[in-house]
């Protein structure tokens, strides 16, 4: 029998029984859909954490002091670190919260109490107005600069081409007066929440507003990139000698470090979405195993009639399986535009970052083809076992 006559036979087997066949069919696209979709969700989830991390800073490390033993890193410390020829920058920033109000509306929002050189630690730029300077901090000046978010949420009615004109008024952070002196561009979000929710101000004046000087957390900007792992291997050498050995006190973490840890997160996450999706593709497989059994048990008499006239075992096999794999791939189409038009729908309704992968939709699609293949042999080979006579006599 020819291929093309078992092809045109499969079609029209599948035709004639079109609510049974869709309903074979929606297991795999489901499957497929499915397992495009959790791929590109992962890998979305992998971009955005990476453009988060690498916004953070140029050549960044982060150091957090962990232990008790000590408040802070001193002032020697810091001029020790920034003396080195690996590392350009260090930026203390001392963290907490605070509530900010302008006229009726109030807000809890992220305060940080840093330095002049934070915004090029961080890579923090100022939309409008300046970021805070060393007088501001020498004479502990209650000024701020402040977040896209807060603004959002403490001037409701202001549209962002008047967000300018905040530069030069003022708003209370925990009851106390504050000048607004720059507008902060918008960062985002990132791993640990909005970056935009938070008002910046001179490290001394966030001392004295927070009721603490135990600094934490230090950021230090390495020389050049490829002089990272020199400014790490400098950091924890002072550290080392500073904490008597004890490494448990602290902890330095470059970009690369926080992307691996958050990448890899991301992708057992992203895995086990994906491999639970795929257990669609199996049921699927199933469904495609029982419709064909159950066609082999209807068309019995058809079975024994071609074998009377000369059909041969494997034009019996061959036309069964053709069956299969037709299911299987018209499936696998479907399921692959079902997923690509999620993905493309989704973010205007979520701002999930979808990233699809033509590889990806190639791979789920030729396995749904095994799926076919590997369900559709039993009932294939089924079919081309029966004899002649038994097949005739069937009623």
């Amino acid at each position: 029998m020819r291929f093309t006559q078992a092809l045109h036979m499969a079609f029209k087997a599948i035709a004639s029984n079109k609510m049974r066949s869709f309903l074979t069919m929606l297991g795999i696209v489901i499957g497929i859909s499915s397992v495009i979709i959790m791929l590109a969700v992962g890998n979305g989830s992998k971009q955005t954490i990476s453009n988060s991390i690498e916004g953070m800073g140029t050549n960044l490390l982060t150091l957090s002091l962990t232990g008790s033993k000590t408040a802070t890193l001193s002032s020697g410390d810091i001029s020790t670190l920034t003396k080195s020829k690996n590392i350009a920058n260090v930026a203390p920033d001392l963290t907490g919260t605070a509530t900010v109000k302008a006229g009726d509306e109030n807000e809890t929002a992220s305060v940080e109490g840093s330095v002049s050189n934070y915004t090029e630690v961080r890579d923090v730029s100022v939309a409008y107005g300046r970021f805070i300077t060393q007088d501001d901090i020498d004479n502990n000046y209650q000024v701020l600069d402040i977040g896209p978010e807060v603004i959002q949420n403490i001037y409701p009615n202001l549209s962002t081409k008047q967000y300018q004109s905040l530069v030069g008024q003022t708003m209370q952070v925990n009851g106390a007066n504050f000048l607004i002196v720059g507008v902060l561009e918008s960062k985002g979000t990132s791993t640990v929440g909005s970056n935009d929710n938070r008002v910046i101000m001179p490290l001394t004046t966030a001392e004295r507003l927070l009721g603490t000087s135990n600094v934490k957390t230090y950021y230090v900007q390495a020389a050049s990139s490829d002089k990272i792992d020199a400014a790490t291997t400098d950091l924890n050498n002072l550290l080392y000698d500073k904490f008597s050995g004890d490494t448990t006190q602290y902890r330095v973490l470059s970009q690369s470090d926080l992307l691996q840890t958050s990448t890899q997160t991301t992708s057992t996450l992203t895995n086990m979405l994906t491999a639970v999706a795929a257990i669609s593709l199996i049921v699927g497989g199933i469904g495609i195993m029982n419709i064909m059994l159950v066609s082999v048990i209807e068309r019995t008499r058809e079975i024994g009639i071609r074998k009377a006239i000369g059909a041969k075992r494997r034009d019996i096999m061959l036309q069964f399986l053709i069956e299969a794999v037709v299911l299987s791939c018209l499936s696998g189409i479907v399921g692959v535009v079902v997923g690509v038009v999620a993905c493309l729908v989704m973010p205007h309704f979520t701002g999930q970052v979808m990233v699809m992968s033509g590889t990806v939709m190639l791979i789920a699609f030729l396995f749904s083809v095994a799926v076919g293949v590997a369900f559709g042999l039993y009932p294939a080979a089924k079919a081309s076992k029966l004899r002649p006579i038994d097949a005739l006599r069937y009623e």
